[in-house]
């Protein structure tokens, strides 16, 4: 007995050596997780932090990695050291970059204003009403200092050759970014902040053109590459317009590709792609990175290998890898730099860079020195979905490309036969690629998206060779010949290409159960995932298979029970839940909160029980007694008449009002009330019944915090 426990622990430990040092080298792929931790850590707090706390963190994971380095034997506690120290980092980083970007936001108070701005771009999404980004140069009402930098404004149709770079005059109500329609949900308020943003509004009337007046440097140069981006996208519409007869439906399709312009996006388009898995492809980024820096890459080795002089005599492959980098840049530019495409830019060129240094351009390294960049430019990307979902992409792509065994190189073999191999062997390369990568980015669509694609595989095998061959290669050489006739030919055949890819993502998206609704998990569930899939692809050896265990936690986790009531921030609609199925009071009003809320909790609609439930007239909705639970609610901004008031607290145990009540009549006593003070201190509300009676409440504003997005 006591031999084979002996044996036990020497077993034990020799397999904990070997794990250990199958490790070896490895501290750097982990050197961005921790920075990447420290971003999260400090964008999850719920009191600003001083600067001097993240620079004293920082000094004394310092000094331990000093000491320890100096005085210790023991490698892997230094190790450790190291990411406590690259954790108070990206913690210090990010918060410096909080105080870089201050800039002023509107307040609540007045939302009325007569502005004059400059337009620096056209940022069209997935909907039929434009928007713009623009710079304000006068609001009525407000000082210079309390002037936004930046406002986005909706309006209800673009005027006739509004570019980039133009001056308008317009009337617009304009609100503070938006907090979380439903608490923990998405906080655009937070986005709007690194983005300078400091308003949203809407213009009613027209918008007038007025002359442009001299602009800074900075801003000159941003509204003159938007301008020229914004020439480039009206150009590619042209072209391709009324092509297989559908209209603008191609040229915004392409012109999506290219500038990352969205305004002319079919709405349809838009839903066949997310049901079929293939929405990824409308976002630049690493996808569309990779296929141009590979195909400037490629094209210009093989025409410099086709001059023997040179060939011969210099470095091809670094001159095209120097190539490669000047196309991502120029990529990068006429794409605007969103935040994906910025990714996907660097990675593109710290790979084309390891050419450059005679390294190894493809690895997990890249793919860290890569993410440490991105990290220390924009850390707020931590918490998007983007930045996540690709960086575990390519994070399992490499990590399969390491495990993969090499294939011998045979002799003497036919030309014909080694082209069979490679035909079947890239089939399967593709068929595991796109699975692996599939299955990294899983968790995060489930969580954040609240659907998963059955057949995004095969949609995907079957868009990957057109977009890669066909489509990119011919948009890139139809761009840069654009200013010319042979221009056209490319973009007719990235045309077809395209027309392809809408009748491959129309056709998967039709398919019988080809999206599945699911359920938010909690965050700790996305958290485990997180890092068991991080597990999974830097982990060497049998013990990365301990990560599955962690990765799989956003399948088994329990969800969360859905609330009974959901209130919109404001005020402006509330929602109910019974068994499983759900409505809004006000189906046409504020209707993106509600269905963000159905889709967190995988409900559905029954739009039916609302004329049996509610008696609403004049913003007041009594209920009647067939309503769920005993709760009336006053939509309008003025207080509701006191004999409507009355009638509320005679049929209601809870009144919701969106405005505020001076003097509450006698039939409101003993009722309880949510009222306009508490939404405007508790913002969006998920109510529960509780068994004795009483209604527990979840708001988004506490969980929010004190931070410099969310006061």
């Amino acid at each position: 007995m006591n031999f084979s426990v002996a044996s036990g622990r020497e077993w034990l430990r020799e397999t904990g050596r070997d794990a250990l040092s199958a490790q070896a080298g490895r501290l750097i792929l982990w050197i961005p997780v921790a920075l990447g931790g420290g971003c999260a850590v400090y964008l999850s707090l719920k009191v600003e932090p001083a600067l001097w706390m993240a620079l004293g963190l920082v000094a004394v994971c310092g000094a331990l990695v000093w000491g320890l380095r100096r005085f210790s034997s023991w490698p892997y506690v230094a190790n450790i050291a190291w990411l406590f120290l690259a954790f108070s980092v990206g913690f210090t980083v990010c918060k410096a970059r909080t105080e870089r970007v201050a800039a002023p936001v509107l307040s609540s108070v007045e939302t009325q204003f007569r502005i004059e701005a400059v337009v620096i771009d056209i940022i069209g999404s997935d909907t039929d009403k434009p928007r713009l980004l623009v710079a304000p140069l006068r609001m009525s009402g407000l000082s210079p200092e309390g002037t936004p930098i930046r406002l986005r404004l909706s309006l209800r149709q673009m005027p006739e050759g509004l570019a980039p770079g133009q001056a308008i005059r317009t009337f617009a109500i304009v609100n503070p970014p938006a907090a979380p329609n439903i608490p923990g949900g998405f906080d655009y308020a937070r986005t709007a902040w690194f983005d300078a943003i400091g308003g949203v509004g809407f213009v009613p009337g027209k918008v007038v053109q007025i002359a442009t007046p001299p602009m800074p440097g900075r801003l000159k140069r941003m509204v003159t590459l938007n301008a020229w981006r914004w020439q480039i996208t009206r150009h590619i519409v042209g072209v391709l317009d009324g092509q297989a007869g559908q209209g603008t439906r191609l040229g915004g399709f392409a012109a999506a590709l290219v500038t990352g312009h969205q305004a002319y996006l079919a709405p349809q388009l838009v839903e066949d792609m997310r049901d079929s898995g293939l929405a990824h492809i409308l976002s630049i980024s690493g996808l569309h990175m990779a296929i141009v820096g590979g195909f400037a890459f490629f094209a210009s080795r093989a025409g410099l290998a086709l001059i023997p002089a040179v060939a011969l005599r210099y470095p091809i492959k670094k001159w095209a890898a120097g190539f490669g980098i000047f196309a991502v840049i120029v990529y990068l530019a006429i794409s605007g730099a969103p935040a994906p495409a910025i990714r996907a830019a660097v990675v593109a060129i710290v790979a084309f860079g390891a050419i450059l240094l005679d390294r190894r351009a493809l690895s997990l390294r890249a793919l860290a020195l890569a993410a440490i960049v991105v990290l220390c430019l924009m850390p707020e990307a931590v918490f998007e979905p983007g930045f996540q979902m690709s960086f575990c992409a390519t994070a399992a792509l490499l990590a399969l490309s390491e495990s993969l065994p090499s294939v011998p190189k045979e002799l003497s073999v036919p030309w014909w036969v080694r082209a069979w191999q490679g035909f079947w062997r890239g089939i399967w390369v593709s068929i595991v690629a796109s699975t692996v990568a599939g299955l990294a980015t899983t968790p995060f669509g489930i969580f954040y998206f609240n659907r998963a694609q059955m057949y995004g595989l095969i949609a995907n095998l079957l868009e990957a060779p057109i977009t890669g061959f066909v489509i990119m290669p011919a948009l890139a050489v139809g761009t840069a010949l654009s200013a010319t006739p042979l221009g056209t030919p490319f973009l007719w055949l990235a045309g077809w290409g395209l027309s392809l890819i809408d009748r491959i993502a129309g056709f998967v998206a039709h398919l019988p159960g080809a999206v599945a609704a699911v359920s938010s998990p909690p965050d700790i569930a996305l958290l485990l995932s997180f890092g068991g899939v991080l597990w999974l692809c830097l982990i060497r050896g049998k013990a990365r298979w301990f990560g599955m265990i962690a990765a799989l936690a956003i399948l088994y986790w329990p969800r969360e029970k859905a609330p009974d009531l959901w209130l919109h921030a404001e005020g402006a609609n509330a929602a109910f839940q019974i068994d499983g199925k759900a409505y809004a009071l006000r189906p046409k009003v504020q209707q993106y909160g509600y269905e963000q809320w159905v889709k967190r909790y995988s409900l559905t609609p029954d739009e039916a029980r609302l004329a049996q439930d509610y008696q609403c007239k004049s913003y007041v909705c009594v209920p009647t007694g067939t309503a769920p639970y005993s709760v009336g609610f006053a939509f309008g901004k003025k207080p509701p008449k006191v004999e409507n008031l009355e009638a509320l607290c005679r049929s209601a145990k809870l009144v919701v009002l969106r405005s505020e009540i001076d003097t509450w009549p006698d039939a409101c006593i003993g009722v309880n009330r949510i009222t306009a003070a508490d939404f405007k201190r508790l913002r969006a509300m998920e109510l529960n019944r509780n068994p004795n009676g009483t209604w527990s409440i979840k708001a988004a504003q506490p969980l929010r915090g004190h931070r410099p997005w969310s006061r």
